[in-house]
């Protein structure tokens, strides 16, 4: 029977149903699926599905995988579903993911968009900025993202538009904190929209209050990241948190949660399946939620082993392991993973089966048939 003669609501029934993996490979099959397994619903009701577990090396030959778990054997099987290789070796860094979409980001080199699914990428050009080598005249230069820039990728549902946003330091200043107006001047906002002719950035006028660094994790229309740790906070006050609407582009400021003994540099913002988290990393883990913009919910808190602190080193806070709350953990440079159940208090170990010796970005991810080339 052909598909014509099913009504849609069975047809997008049936295909919602399916991974995105395999739809990925079904829309060659005719030409009425394909409009179909395209159509904006169908992407939108596969953003509910499943997270995955993504492992991301911090190598110049990025093979980056699906991790199957084996709750029998306590092992972690890697399937591959990208590769790309940097031609100057330097290392890849995941900055954000959104819809799908993951942004990720080279030193001294590039920003790449790319969809594990459907194995599109692209790479975000150079943006042209007005510098200024002396007092007396201005160069317009093209210029690579540098490595601590401010970086994160949203999604503006008013305009159906996918936003790359990089907030740089246009020339470096030797200054006190007290000083923070003079960093100010020299903060620049860059904005890339997806699905553009030009494929270009742009400028805008609205800067944030402080630098920031590294990836910003998106959620409720917002990219938020930490006021640049190194020269913007301390130990018994902590830090701010920056956050960048993407619908109207403008900045604003999120005080953090309270935390007894102080902040440490490696405590880190966390995707949370669409929400922000902080988790405060010491001997224990305290992950807060951020809850409507404006006020933040313990989710839980938990010693990491008995035995003694040095048995789990470099431990990162991946994500949420499923829809119970249960917590992802990886462990030695994402060699080991650790499964903290809400419920019973549990902390399991996963050994990664990988027989590479350079460190890895391992990341909760939702993917979908999204394409930063259909938008807008």
């Amino acid at each position: 029977m052909a598909d014509d003669q099913f009504p849609e609501d069975i047809i997008y029934g049936i295909f919602s149903r399916l991974p995105v993996k395999s739809l990925a490979r079904f829309r060659c099959v005719c030409k009425s699926w394909l409009e179909y397994i395209n159509h904006p619903y169908l992407k939108t009701i596969h953003l509910k599905q499943e997270l995955t577990p993504i492992i991301f090396p911090k190598n110049h030959k990025s093979n980056i995988s699906f991790l199957r778990v084996n709750e029998t054997m306590s092992t972690v099987k890697k399937d591959l579903v990208f590769e790309f290789c940097c031609e100057d070796y330097s290392k890849p860094h995941v900055l954000g993911s959104c819809n799908g979409l993951t942004l990720v980001g080279y030193d001294r080199s590039f920003l790449a968009l790319i969809n594990l699914v459907t194995k599109q990428r692209l790479n975000l050009p150079p943006f042209g900025m007005i510098t200024s080598s002396n007092h007396h005249h201005l160069d317009q230069l093209s210029i690579p993202v540098p490595a601590s820039a401010g970086t994160g990728i949203g999604f503006d549902e008013s305009t159906n538009t996918f936003k790359t946003v990089c907030v740089i330091l246009k020339e470096p200043v030797d200054c006190s904190p007290d000083d923070i107006h003079l960093v100010r001047q020299q903060l620049r906002t860059m904005v890339h929209y997806s699905g553009t002719t030009t494929n270009s950035w742009r400028e805008i006028t609205q800067n944030p209050a402080y630098p920031i660094t590294g990836g910003g994790v998106f959620a409720h229309g917002r990219l938020h990241w930490f006021v640049d740790f190194h020269n913007y906070w301390s130990f018994d006050e902590g830090t701010q948190i920056v956050w960048f609407d993407v619908k109207t582009e403008r900045f604003g400021l999120t005080d953090c949660p309270k935390q007894k003994g102080g902040y440490r540099d490696h405590d880190r913002l966390v995707d949370l399946d669409g929400e922000v988290g902080i988790a405060y990393i010491d001997q224990r883990i305290d992950l807060w939620i951020l809850k409507k913009e404006d006020y933040w919910v313990l989710h839980c808190r938990f010693d990491l082993c008995p035995s003694p602190y040095n048995k789990y080193t470099h431990v990162a806070v991946s994500g949420f392991w499923n829809e119970e709350g249960d917590v992802l953990l990886s462990s030695d440079h994402g060699r080991r993973l650790l499964v903290y159940t809400l419920k019973t208090g549990d902390l399991r170990e996963y050994v990664v089966d990988s027989s590479e010796e350079f460190e890895a970005d391992i990341r909760m991810c939702r993917t979908s048939l999204f394409s930063f080339l259909e938008c807008s």
